[in-house]
């Protein structure tokens, strides 16, 4: 692999010479030794690690659990992985690139299965859904970290954005995908014949987009109950009645345009639900529910040390001290002017907002905004790049 622009590749080292398994004894290896090293790999959510232990030997793999033969057991589920680029079209030998926000572990992970299918969309939780590419273009749900995969009898909608898949009440294999353009959502289970459309009042189909990619509802129970997600309504309509601006605009998957345009997001994570806006003229604003002010929405004052990434598609948050150059408790957000987009920085301590690079950042080509600049790209870039555009079906 050539170098990138301004990078020197350093000598490699001579490669130590190591003792095969059966000399070295690491085959005998006592099964509650090899089952713990298997658990604390499952604790941070390395899976392909998991797998790849598994494969050393066939005492390691009596030792551990098959993680193919339970597509509903969450230890294997990709749990904080995103897929980066998941556009839609495959590099020539198979690859996607997935990226670890809590560990901040990139992994280039060879998928040779989605060769014979269509790439439809990702979860956000990680899953690719896929669609056959002969009749009747069954749907298929792949787990990119152990290639388990879930057969959907029916084909999934075309236009499918943003999907999520989760277990629960019995029924082991759920998948729900929402799509843009007719503004329903559609559900099924493996054995459904198709997916069955549920139609929603186009005031909250931007609403529940929003919640599930914001992981307010994203497993079996959700993240939040009915009763919590009925609360957070009433919360999100009086918010946007202060802030004066149309409820469903505040949920809109459309770039800011006006001046009075505002932009609402949802994030879970640390137990709790944030609520951030962002308006046109670079204001952004972090809440939560303050039980102690009359369980109104406030201000907080710091996120600890994570870092949100937000723009009208998706938002994401990540564990800043595992990103180099990610500052904690910030929210970066791109801005659009015309064809091109910038990418700023809020400090959520002082609130204070200035541009991440001098640079643009994103130019629009037809629907999506492209990387621009020098390469290679940052993580900040990459990462913004990843909220910016969402795939075509």
């Amino acid at each position: 692999m050539a170098a990138a622009p301004g990078y020197e590749v350093p000598t490699p080292l001579a490669a130590p010479v190591l003792p095969s398994m059966a000399a070295a004894g690491w085959s005998s290896l006592p099964s509650d030794l090899v089952l713990c090293i298997a658990d604390c790999l499952l604790d941070t959510n390395d899976v392909d690690c998991y797998v790849d232990l598994r494969a050393v030997c066939h005492n390691w793999r009596s030792a551990t659990e098959d993680p193919r033969s339970d597509a509903s057991d969450p230890r294997f589920h990709p749990r904080f992985w995103i897929v980066l680029d998941d556009d839609g079209a495959f590099q020539s030998d198979g690859c996607r690139v997935l990226v670890n926000t809590a560990t901040s572990r990139f992994l280039r992970k060879q998928l040779p299965l989605p060769r014979h299918y269509y790439v439809v969309t990702t979860t956000v939780n990680g899953f690719l859904v896929l669609d056959d590419r002969s009749p009747p273009h069954a749907a298929r749900l792949l787990n990119p970290l152990t290639g388990a995969v879930v057969i959907f009898n029916a084909p999934v909608p075309r236009d499918a954005s943003v999907a999520v898949f989760f277990s629960s009440g019995g029924t082991p294999h759920n998948l729900i995908v929402l799509c843009d353009s007719t503004r329903k959502y559609y559900r099924a289970v493996p054995d459904s014949e198709c997916f069955i459309a549920g139609d929603i009042n186009h005031v909250f189909y931007n609403y529940m987009r929003k919640v599930v990619v914001g992981s307010v509802y994203s497993n079996g129970a959700g993240c939040v109950s009915v009763a919590q997600s009925n609360v957070i309504m009433e919360y999100l309509l009086d918010l946007s009645e202060k802030l004066q601006t149309d409820f469903v605009k505040f949920f809109s998957v459309d770039p800011l345009g006006h001046h009075n345009d505002v932009r609402c997001f949802l994030l879970h994570f640390g137990g709790e639900v944030f609520f951030i806006t962002m308006a046109l003229e670079r204001v952004v604003a972090v809440l939560i529910v303050d039980p102690t002010e009359k369980q109104a929405l406030t201000p907080v004052k710091t996120v600890g040390r994570y870092a949100i990434f937000i723009s009208h598609q998706r938002c994401l948050v990540v564990d800043a001290a595992k990103f180099p150059s990610v500052e904690a408790d910030c929210v970066y957000y791109t801005q659009d002017v015309g064809k091109f987009a910038f990418i700023w920085k809020h400090n959520i301590r002082d609130g204070k907002d200035e541009r991440v690079y001098d640079d643009i950042n994103f130019v629009k080509e037809d629907k999506h905004f492209v990387s621009s600049g020098p390469l290679p790209f940052t993580i900040i870039q990459l990462l913004s790049s990843y909220t910016i555009n969402l795939s075509d079906s």
